[in-house]
């Protein structure tokens, strides 16, 4: 089946959006879109100076910036990349949404609020809010991504402080909306994941 609607799957670094959004697009018959490769291919043709927002988090290595970065410079840092990086995703939707296109949009980059701002009818938006405790186990694992760092206990603590921030803020402002929440409590998979968003959609 194919649809046209436009999904839009957001949740912290590590959530698990990117294998949903993928999983859900490959059901649907659509596009697969992650944001953060959006991000990536406009980093390449702009400047700081230019786009100082989508270039936020461009400070050095990732070692030395998570490490010697505080979280509330973090969430700052990541602030401005989301409000940087909305101005093209929303004009993406839009034009999906005009054309009456199906796809699926996944990243960081989206809030409930400003989703829910756009009052289009044809959009679909899931968040998914994880365990704090199965996203933590879960980056443990991403041993070889702290290799370098000076203090990588310390590291390690900022960048969970920032994606637990994420977590919390998009859980806060989908209930306050009543928008779907898609709780990933460690035991769900992702076959599991696809069917409550389709079931939601039918």
């Amino acid at each position: 089946m194919t649809h046209n609607k436009v999904i839009l799957i957001g949740g912290a670094p590590g959530a698990g959006k990117t294998t949903l959004g993928q999983a859900l697009a490959v059901k649907l018959g659509v596009t697969s879109l992650t944001i953060d490769d959006l991000v990536t291919a406009v980093i390449a043709v702009t400047t700081r100076e230019s786009h100082p927002g989508i270039h936020a988090l461009r400070k050095g290595p990732h070692t030395d910036y998570f490490t010697n970065s505080s979280v509330n410079e973090l969430i700052a840092d990541a602030t401005l990349r989301h409000e940087g990086s909305w101005p093209m995703v929303r004009q993406l939707i839009q034009k999906y949404t005009k054309q009456k296109r199906g796809i699926v949009i996944d990243g960081w980059h989206m809030r409930p609020e400003w989703v829910a701002d756009l009052q289009l009818e044809n959009v679909w938006a899931g968040w998914l809010v994880i365990d704090p405790d199965v996203l933590e186990a879960r980056e443990r694992k991403n041993e070889a991504w702290l290799e370098g760092s000076a203090d990588p206990e310390r590291m390690f603590t900022n960048f969970m402080g920032r994606s637990l921030w994420y977590n919390s803020l998009i859980e806060e402002q989908a209930k306050a909306l009543q928008m779907n929440i898609l709780y990933q409590d460690g035991t769900k998979s992702v076959e599991e994941l696809c069917q409550l968003v389709l079931a939601n959609l039918e």
